[in-house]
């Protein structure tokens, strides 16, 4: 890696950093969003979100209820983010046969 790049990257780690830090959730969806990109696993997300106490009508949050969130059209950067970081993740476990 050159220098410029490795200058290049370290923009990008600290961009995403401080979207991060400065998204404030204003829904449900944003929230699993923002959860997703902290946590890199749909299943743990649901399971946080449970434990704060969403619901999805009277049931509990699942996976695939988070897998479809994060598929949906990117309505902002982080949902992007964690759309472009879901498609990399699934790509990765399909390699490794798990999907």
């Amino acid at each position: 890696m050159r220098i410029e790049e490795a200058r290049e990257e370290i923009k990008r780690i600290e961009r995403f950093i401080s979207l991060v830090e400065s998204y404030r959730p204003q829904s449900f969806e944003q929230e699993a969003i923002k959860t997703y990109v902290l946590i890199e696993s749909v299943n743990k997300t649901a399971a946080v979100l449970n434990e704060k106490g969403f619901r999805i009508g009277k049931r509990k949050v699942s996976g695939k209820d988070v897998s479809d969130i994060i598929r949906s059209k990117p309505d902002d950067e982080l949902h992007q983010i964690a759309h472009d970081m879901f498609k990399y993740n699934k790509k990765k476990a399909g390699k490794r046969g798990w999907c």
